[in-house]
């Protein structure tokens, strides 16, 4: 079987996910082309395990501090390349298309009539969970940004939905010592001033601070430890920290929740999907919400105890035997053994 696997570039969530999901394919024996949106050829992916055959602009949304720019965003798609990116791509040979919310392989297959399976976080919001139900703009964005003949959602509880859990990577660890002073910061859309302003003020705490690339320079700044992304010293931190500090994504809270890290999340203003996500923290009692960097609420956070572990099973592996297996309209099976 060959695969051509369409992956959203945009934060480290999705190429997360997916190099976990093709890492098990491939030791089925299947070859997998992959295509990139929405970041540059320097999107750090393992190359021992990705092989990319093409990078696009795909449609990304515009954020400046920690919000969506509406403007910024209508003005810089371009459908015209869209179209042409689509139309230009030569799908002979392949037999499937899987697509983690990427539009170019969702548009890509609907074209050459290849079969196509969502596989993603975002489908989930096809099914009855938590989400911002005041947002129906948003919502239809979602259900036709990457459409897919077959789709798997995925969240960190199952809602009695036919959805699935996160994928963890199959490696990943908790550290025996867990330092309570430590805490884990992500979040790469918000200005860095506001964030060693809102930092600061917790001399008792230590804050390991990465950015979204690895351009940022290293530097300590008294409690603040600035730190270009690195997946190992990342994890290496994630694994001994007491807590986590990001926006409102998924998969790092989702590998926060399975290590038992408590969660503080300020979703990005207006983005559909974290403003959701967040809820669902809430209504979970896995995290706590801030709708900006607040002070008030950082130092209640700060006084709590760590959540209890969550375990998920391999499910990229069950994903991937699910696919191999061909009967793509049936999840079932699949749903049922992954919560179990």
């Amino acid at each position: 079987m060959k695969i051509l696997y369409g992956i959203q570039g945009t934060g480290n969530g999705h190429m997360t996910r997916a190099t976990q999901i093709i890492d098990e394919l491939q030791k089925k024996s299947v070859i997998v082309d992959v295509i990139f949106s929405g970041c540059g050829k320097d999107k750090f992916y393992d190359p021992s395990i990705i092989s990319p055959v093409g990078f696009y602009k795909g449609f990304t949304f515009s954020i400046k501090k920690g919000g969506i720019q509406i403007f910024h965003t209508a003005k810089n798609l371009s459908v015209g390349q869209f179209a042409r990116d689509v139309l230009s791509f030569d799908a002979s040979g392949y037999d499937l298309v899987i697509t983690d919310f990427e539009p170019v392989a969702s548009m890509i297959a609907k074209k050459n009539k290849i079969p196509s399976i969502g596989i993603a976080h975002q489908y989930a919001f096809l099914h009855d969970v938590p989400m911002d139900r005041s947002n129906f703009i948003a919502h239809m964005i979602i259900k036709h940004f990457a459409p897919a003949d077959y789709t798997i959602g995925m969240h960190w509880h199952h809602f009695n939905q036919p959805i699935v859990p996160p994928v963890i990577p199959t490696c990943f660890k908790a550290s025996n010592v867990t330092d309570e002073k430590l805490i884990l910061v992500y979040l790469p859309f918000e200005d860095k001033d506001h964030v060693r302003a809102f930092l600061k003020p917790f001399s008792k705490f230590e804050f390991a601070v990465y950015g979204g690339t690895r351009k940022m320079p290293k530097i300590k700044e008294d409690n603040i430890s600035w730190h270009p992304f690195s997946k190992t010293t990342f994890y290496d931190d994630l694994a001994t920290c007491s807590g986590v500090i990001c926006n409102a994504g998924f998969e790092l809270p989702a590998e926060a929740i399975f290590l038992g890290k408590k969660i503080l999340v300020k979703p990005l203003k207006g983005q559909f999907e974290q403003v959701s996500n967040a809820m669902a923290l809430e209504i979970l009692n896995s995290g706590m919400v801030m709708s900006s960097l607040d002070k008030n609420k950082l130092n209640l956070w700060l006084s709590q105890s760590s959540k209890i572990k969550r375990e998920y099973p391999n499910v990229a592996g069950r994903i991937s035997q699910w696919v191999l297996n061909g009967n793509w309209s049936d999840t079932k099976q699949l749903i049922s053994k992954t919560w179990n």
